[in-house]
């Protein structure tokens, strides 16, 4: 009879070490804010991340303290994101943090780039890495849910216990320190993303190691000082990185070194004259480093080319891509207008515009009507951001064209059909309102009569914001 309230109580012990087990079972993540940007991007950019659903079932969110505000504040100099994960791994470990994501904000002509990495605080490896560009925080909305799980997939999932560590230090070059930063961390990503090697971005570590060993060092070439400096963070490869500038051209070159031996495990040199040219890069060289079939990397690197191609067509906001349906009048035969179309924008600032009209009613109870016209216009178009408008989706186009109608007037009553075909051109103006509702305007004449079409439509506009691995 005494049996069953102890099992009952070893029971109740049971469920009691069971439950903060489940607690404490999601790994714990720090954000911090991202530095760079303007206002308060960067801070908006950390808050929305640690609210997105993927991560808040992946992790357990910690907040910042006091005591790491301090810290972030003290290093607000830093233009690098902490990227260096000697840094991360230290506030991270002030948070109780078992990772840390950070990153940093770069503007590049009329867009930003949003850099993030995550940072394991006991082995000090970059695990994930993204990059994207961006115009507003409501693009940054849409790829947040991406972000997230590509960083979730690596930091939760990857198994890198077999894979060699690869360490690397700072860009060298005479190029703007910013600008080196950014393709370091680009270029890291790349690497990270081929599954090939566990990445070390211990800056601190080498630095501290070079203080250190100065005087061991003097006498040698900088190769046999990265080598020196990857063998004594523990790393199986180090690699060396840097940019030359003359005659306007920049030449980056990267090679990775067995720190065993300092022998050469493979090199890339390329050339490129602005930063987004050396960002485009930095995959292709990420590809030439990590795959040892020179057949194999070409066929990536072809098709991570075309993939970027599309990808530029779609992401730039002079050309307006879509397909979209519409509803209006014509104020005469036809009263009733319905129309699809979709609109190609193979060059900046203009599109062609594909489509076709079906018309109904003839404004008269004893006739029958219907129409079908198809319809092809060219026209310029100017993007709502390139405006001192409020607006920053969208645009105003202007162009002209020709259709063919293809017309029926019935006669019910008398069972006469009359088929009526005639050549129109078309004069069309219209506006786009947040990439999704159209109204436009349609001048359409056969040189015999005049009508004047008038729609609202529904757009569906493609668009690739922005670069991402």
């Amino acid at each position: 009879m005494k049996k069953a309230p102890i099992c009952f109580v070893l029971l109740a012990i049971c469920a009691a070490l069971a439950f903060p087990q489940n607690a404490h079972a999601r790994p714990r993540l720090g954000i911090l804010p991202f530095t760079g940007g303007a206002g308060g991007d960067g801070e908006a950019i950390a808050t929305l991340l640690s609210f997105q659903p993927e991560i808040m079932s992946a992790f357990t969110v910690v907040p910042r303290t006091g005591a790491v505000n301090a810290i972030l504040e003290e290093h607000r100099f830093q233009m690098t994101g902490y990227t260096d994960s000697d840094t991360i791994a230290g506030i991270g470990r002030m948070l109780g943090a078992d990772f840390v994501i950070s990153g940093n904000i770069r503007r590049l002509g009329n867009r930003n780039m949003v850099i993030a990495s995550i940072v394991n605080v006991e082995t000090f490896e970059q695990v994930a890495g993204y990059y994207r560009t961006y115009r507003n925080l409501r693009e940054v909305r849409s790829f947040l849910p991406s972000m997230s799980q590509s960083l979730i997939r690596a930091a939760v999932g990857r198994d890198t216990s077999g894979l060699p560590s690869l360490a690397i230090p700072p860009l060298a070059g005479g190029i703007d320190a910013q600008d080196a930063e950014t393709l370091a961390q680009i270029l890291a990503i790349e690497i990270l993303d081929s599954g090939a090697f566990v990445i070390l971005p211990r800056v601190s570590a080498m630095q501290a190691v070079r203080a250190e060993h100065d005087f061991q060092l003097q006498g040698h070439v900088a190769d046999e000082e990265l080598v020196a400096l990857g063998r004594a963070i523990n790393a199986d490869l180090v690699l060396s990185a840097g940019v030359q500038s003359f005659a306007g051209i920049n030449m980056f070159t990267a090679q990775i070194l067995d720190v065993r031996d300092g022998s050469l495990v493979g090199g890339v040199a390329r050339d490129y004259r602005v930063l987004t040219d050396g960002i485009n890069l930095m995959a292709e060289i990420a590809i030439l480093l990590t795959d040892p079939d020179p057949a194999s990397a070409q066929a990536r690197i072809a098709a991570h080319n075309r993939w970027r191609s599309r990808a530029a067509l779609l992401e730039d906001p002079t050309r307006f891509w879509s397909v979209g349906l519409g509803a209006g009048s014509s104020f005469a035969e036809p009263w009733a207008v319905g129309t699809f179309r979709a609109t190609l924008a193979p060059f900046r600032h203009s599109f062609f515009r594909l489509g076709v009209d079906v018309g109904f009613l003839s404004g008269n109870d004893d006739i029958d009507y219907f129409s079908i016209t198809p319809f092809a216009h060219y026209a310029f178009f100017i993007p709502f951001e390139s405006w001192p408008v409020p607006l920053d989706r969208g645009g105003w186009h202007i162009g002209a064209g020709f259709g063919f109608m293809f017309e029926e007037y019935s006669v019910p009553a008398h069972d006469i059909t009359v088929p009526v075909r005639s050549f129109v051109v078309d004069f069309v103006t219209g506006v786009n309102f947040a990439n999704l509702i159209d109204v436009s305007y349609t001048l359409r004449t056969d040189f015999s009569m005049f009508v004047h079409k008038v729609l609202l439509g529904f757009t569906h506009r493609f668009q690739s914001r922005g670069v991402s691995r």
